[in-house]
Formats: C-alpha cells, structure tokens, sequence
C-alpha cells in the first residue's frame, strides 16, 4: 500500500514547527509566574523573535497535525483489511501508553489528548459526510467557548479572560513547576506531571479551547478523506487555496495581534479572541497551500522532500524533539531554562531538527519503520513485525497516523 508523500512533507513541516513553538517556550506546559515573565527575551531580537512564534507558529502547526491525525483515521479504517473500529480504538489505547511516559516527562504532551479525543472519531465514522464538516467546522473554529463568551458578554459576566480562571491558585503551582524544571528535581517532576499535570492539562484545554479545537480539526482531516482530496491533490486549487486563505487569515491575524492586549476593553477582546480561533484555521491552509505547491515545483520539490522521512517516522520525530528539548532546558539537562535567549532556542531547534532530517533518511535506509512506530504497530498487531528492509521490498508501506 503506498505511502501519500505529500502527506508525509505536510506532517514533518508540521514537526518542524512544533519544535520551533516549543523552544521558544522552554519546552514548558505552563503559564509564566509573574517573577520569570519575559525569561526568553534576554536581547532587542528575542522581541521579534516572540512576535513571530505567538502570530505565525503558535496554535497553527498543531492544527495541520491534527487534521493529518483525522485523514490518517479515514485511511486507515477504509483502506487497511482487517482493521476495524475495535482495532483502531486498541490502537489509540497504546498510543495514550506511550503518551503516558512521554506525559511524565514534558506535560505539554498532545499523545494522550490525541488518543482521548481520537476514540471520538469511531462514532463518526458513520455519520454523513455534510454533518462531519458542519460539526468540524463549529468546533475547530471553537465554536462552543465563542457561544459562551458570547452570552456572558450579553450578559455582562465576568469572562475568563486570564489564567488564573486555570486553577484557585495558579502562581503557586506554576512557581511550584518551575522549581521543579530549574532544580532538577526529576522524581518529583514525574509525580507532579502524573497527578497535577493532567489537571492542568485538562484545565489548559478548557481554557484555551483546544478541548474543542482538536476533535474539530480531526473532523475536518475526516471530512478531507471522505472527499478524497488526497488522492486527487492535482485537481486541488492551490493559487486559489494559498490566496483566500492568505486574504483572510492574515487580516485576521492582524487584529487579533492589535486587540488582544489586555489593556483593551472586553469587547474588543472578545473579538481577538474570534479572530484568533479562526486564524488558526486560515493560516494552517495557507501554510499546507504552500507546502503542496513547493513540492509540486520542480524547482523546490527536492527541498520539501527533505520532510518526507520525519514526517514518515512522526512519533519518534515527535517525542525525540521533547527528549532534546527536556536536555537543554531542565534542571536535570543542562538547565539552561533562565540563561538562553528565545531566539537562541530557536536556532538550536532548527539545528536539531537538521538532524532528525539526516537521521530518518539514514533510518529509512535501513528500517520499515521508525522506532515507535514499530513498536505502535507491533503493539497493534500483538506480533512483532518485520522491521529491517528486505532486497526485495526497500518501500515502507506502513499508512501515516498522527
């Protein structure tokens, strides 16, 4: 069964800025206490270096992966024999194990978010291909906490417009995480990620939205496969796509930039918010508009391919770039959290994830799967799977998930 390698491209340039976003951030899953605000901004450039990671990275690569997340769901179950809804949810229960262990140790982990919201999928497997994208739609653009805040502004309630509406106390606890990150204190890092961790998790997807912003955007994946854009990637309207969602995306990104200062009345607010959610739908098909064409090209198809082996070997991609994040910033690494500039972290990302590229040609030179990747599928499969690439067959064929 052969691999899509656009999808492959889509998924490894998605990596590639899940890694920037989390650099910049010091591979962190918290908000910052008002002692260590600013921490990453140590020169005038950090600045603009922030400027661009909080408009054009994040909440817009995380949204290209999960929409593969979705299409990988739709190839699966419709064109791999043997593989029915029971499997696929056995499937996303050993992927919430290997988000467990990733979980315990970087807290900002989407595996375990991805295979809770993942089971929902099953149920809409069934369902009409015009109500997959309608209920898509209202959720990926976060529709349910637009309709709440929109009441309370009616009603003129109190929004919960900062942090603090995560937890009665949330200075204390991200204090008591940040101790944790910068003294290293590894054992109790793993129990406070495994207990309060998920909490926090979970408050952080209410607060933001993306409790409802995942399962949408694999709707949407879904909807993509039942369309069969993939395998018609040729009839796509590229010049079409990259412009209607570069006229709208970017003036939206514009004032969500410009209003959601919270010097601002609530109004005002309220309407960045909007335009913030529904950036991160326009600007993610921008990007994908982008990377479809550039690989088309003759000119510049060479240079996308280059994605093509880490987005083919996601999860080990993935976790591995939270392992090297871990290393530079945590007590226990090289506890470089305080002492490196936001920019700084962002080339020493784009340098390792130079070398995930070299890694997984290398890899694929050798081996069927990744590393994970095997391990997931032969988990799946409860039989260990042929790895090595025989003479006969140097092509994995393993259909992409996540």
């Amino acid at each position: 069964m052969k691999r899509i390698e656009e999808i492959d491209a889509l998924r490894g340039f998605a990596l590639f800025g899940i890694i920037m976003t989390h650099m910049f951030e010091g591979y962190l899953a918290s908000f910052t206490p008002p002692q260590y605000a600013g921490f990453n901004i140590l020169f005038p450039i950090d600045t603009f270096s922030r400027i661009v990671v909080q408009n054009l990275f994040v909440g817009k690569f995380y949204a290209i992966f999960s929409m593969l997340f979705g299409l990988s769901f739709y190839l699966i179950l419709d064109r791999k024999k043997g593989f029915g809804p029971h499997k696929f949810a056995w499937r996303l229960v050993l992927l919430f194990l290997i988000g467990y262990i990733h979980h315990i140790h970087y807290r900002g982990d989407f595996l375990t978010v991805y295979a809770v919201f993942g089971m929902a999928l099953i149920p809409f497997r069934k369902m009409s291909t015009k109500l997959i994208l309608v209920v898509g739609l209202f959720f990926a653009i976060n529709g349910p906490t637009i309709l709440i805040k929109t009441i309370a502004l009616i009603q003129s309630a109190v929004q919960a417009s900062v942090p603090t509406s995560m937890h009665p106390n949330p200075v204390e606890l991200a204090m008591s995480y940040y101790d944790l990150i910068l003294n290293g204190e590894y054992k109790k890092l793993l129990v406070s990620n495994s207990t309060i961790g998920f909490i926090n998790k979970y408050n952080y997807l209410k607060f933001s939205g993306r409790l409802w912003v995942v399962p949408g955007l694999f709707l949407l994946g879904l909807w993509v496969g039942r369309k069969k854009w993939h395998e018609n990637l040729d009839k796509i309207p590229l010049l079409k796509l990259i412009a209607v969602s570069a006229l709208i995306g970017i003036p939206l990104m514009l004032i969500n930039f410009y209003v959601s200062t919270p010097s601002n009345s609530e109004l005002l607010r309220y309407f960045g918010a909007i335009a913030k959610d529904l950036t991160n739908i326009f600007i993610p098909l921008l990007y994908i508009g982008l990377v479809l064409l550039l690989y088309k090209s003759v000119r510049t198809q060479k240079i996308v391919k280059q994605l093509i082996p880490v987005g083919k070997m996601g999860l080990t991609t993935y976790v591995l770039q939270s392992a090297f994040g871990i290393f530079i910033f945590y007590g226990y690494g090289l506890g470089l959290l305080l002492k490196l500039s936001g920019t700084a972290a962002l080339g020493l990302g784009l340098l390792f994830f130079l070398v995930q590229i070299l890694f997984s040609k290398w890899w694929f030179n050798k081996y069927k799967f990744g590393p994970l990747e095997w391990l997931w599928r032969s988990g799946t499969n409860r039989t260990w799977q042929s790895i090595k690439i025989s003479k006969a067959n140097n092509n994995a064929n393993e259909l992409p998930v996540g």
